[in-house]
């Protein structure tokens, strides 16, 4: 495998769930042995005392299409999800030339309206406008929940259907934020939860709004380290803290990436309190300077109930201080998602497992199958 790079024959590309969500393949490693099961499983292959932490962020229907002019949510900057009209929104737009020339576009459905202007750019790719709607009582979530879209990744080459509203959705989405999906997550069902609560499985929820950015392939493959990293908002809550802070070695398994982003930075977070250097967001690369590091016990006693950003990019040379094991799907080749698969179960646990899965037909990406990974 080059760097992070391997052929992905289009038709493994799932562009469909399977039914029921837990009906999903499921690939263990651990040690550089490889198990196979069906997701409903998962529990037999995890120890009673393993502390289960996984991302309750909601999906949004982020995409606004009329015609050929579209608009991409991806950021509220004035306002919030459960606010009301009027507010300023960042996203991505096209076609370019309508709405660089101060274009606006309405929408009405069932007495209800929604007026996006141009402002002006953002960045590159993103643009400020103006939100306006009627009722203007209505939080931003009823208005895109009325005239928006399942955000669906660009690899699953259809539009989406009146099934994406809940199957791109974990069933314990909380809350609202992400504009993609926590993908780990949809293969999750009450079953599922029931059969990991039976064997005494403790289950905790943490918040990280998956942004633009799960999208994005690596932009330097030449110097991954280079690579741009977007800054994702996140919530912890005390009783997540309260479990992270408990004295002993209990296993501590991430639901998805994003679940293990989060909890990575605690450290780093907790870590540069115990300095004095606290920061608003997060940087990618803070692993790398950070000299020398406290035990995590100390780090996340600097924690409290907070909420904040993280830029945290993990890529091999990484050392990892919470997560232990990781629920994940099959990623996308040149991501900086193998990248960090590479570093939590090493190149030759990365070659291993995609090479199996490749073999032996497992379905990759947003709606594919999951593996369970132990940290090598």
């Amino acid at each position: 495998m080059v760097l992070w790079s391997y052929e992905l024959p289009p038709e493994r590309i799932a562009q469909y769930p399977v039914e029921p969500r837990h009906a999903a393949r499921l690939l263990i490693y651990r040690q550089g042995q490889l198990q196979e099961t069906v997701f409903l499983h998962l529990s037999e292959y995890l120890p009673p005392e393993t502390l289960l932490f996984y991302n309750d962020s909601r999906v949004v229907p982020a995409r606004l299409r009329q015609g050929r002019v579209e608009f991409f949510l991806t950021e509220i900057m004035e306002g919030s999800w459960h606010a009301g009209s009027p507010q300023r929104w960042k996203g991505l737009f096209r076609p370019g030339r309508f709405w660089r020339r101060g274009g606006q576009v309405g929408w009405e459905k069932a007495e209800r309206r929604l007026l996006l202007r141009w402002i002006g750019p953002a960045d590159e790719q993103q643009g400020f406008f103006a939100a306006e709607w009627s009722p203007a009582s209505l939080s931003a979530l009823e208005v895109v929940e009325t005239f928006g879209e399942v955000p669906l990744p660009p690899y699953i080459k259809r539009p989406s259907e009146t099934q994406d509203k809940t199957r791109y959705q974990t069933f314990y989405a909380r809350e609202p934020g992400s504009v993609a999906a926590p993908t780990a997550g949809l293969h999750f069902t009450p079953e599922v939860w029931q059969r990991l609560h039976a064997k005494g499985i403790q289950t905790q929820p943490v918040t990280l709004h998956v942004g633009l950015g799960t999208f994005l392939p690596l932009r330097t493959p030449e110097l991954p380290e280079a690579h741009p990293m977007h800054a994702e908002t996140f919530s912890v809550t005390a009783e997540a803290l309260q479990l992270l802070q408990q004295p002993g070695s209990r296993p501590i398994l991430c639901v998805g990436t994003t679940t293990l982003r989060l909890l990575e930075s605690l450290y780093w977070i907790g870590a540069l309190r115990l300095r004095g250097e606290p920061t608003p967001t997060l940087p990618a690369l803070v692993w790398k300077q950070l000299r020398p590091l406290p035990p995590l016990a100390e780090a996340l006693q600097a924690l409290e109930p907070f909420s904040g950003s993280t830029s945290l990019y993990i890529l091999p040379g990484y050392p990892f201080q919470v997560a232990h094991a990781l629920v994940t799907n099959f990623h996308q080749p040149q991501s900086t998602l193998l990248g960090l698969v590479e570093a939590f179960i090493g190149r030759a646990g990365l070659e291993q497992v995609y090479q199996y899965a490749l073999e032996k037909g497992f379905r990759f990406l947003s709606y594919g199958d999951a593996s369970l990974l132990w940290r090598v």
